[in-house]
């Protein structure tokens, strides 16, 4: 095992099952937690925040409307136009041909003996 890659060793531990926790050792959360508790910003604090927030540029409204939306979509949807043409796919007629065609009766019926 010297001239193992670094990694073989936490492999062989991993597929072991070793240094993972017991269920029993998973901690549980306390049912009168509350998650507003645990909020640690000032109300202060946390208008700072949201100033910073809305004056970002990530945070702004789209410079354009639904209704500019809606028109781009439909001309990128016209310049694939007029679509596929109509598929030119097997008869039923002559996929019964190919069919018989494989039709092996000591293969498909069984007659072949051990």
């Amino acid at each position: 095992m010297a001239d193992a890659p670094a990694w073989y060793g936490e492999r062989r531990a991993e597929i072991r099952g070793e240094g993972y926790p017991e269920i029993a050792d998973i901690p549980t959360v306390d049912p009168n937690w509350k998650p507003g508790k645990a909020l640690t910003v000032s109300g202060a604090e946390m208008a700072i925040i949201q100033a910073a927030f809305a004056t970002d540029a990530r945070a702004q409204a789209p410079a354009i409307g639904e209704a500019e939306i809606v028109a781009i979509a439909a001309e990128i949807r016209s310049e694939f136009e007029p679509g596929l043409p109509p598929g030119d796919f097997f008869t039923e007629t002559e996929i019964a041909a190919i069919r018989a065609s494989f039709n092996v009766p000591r293969v498909t019926e069984g007659l072949i003996t051990p």
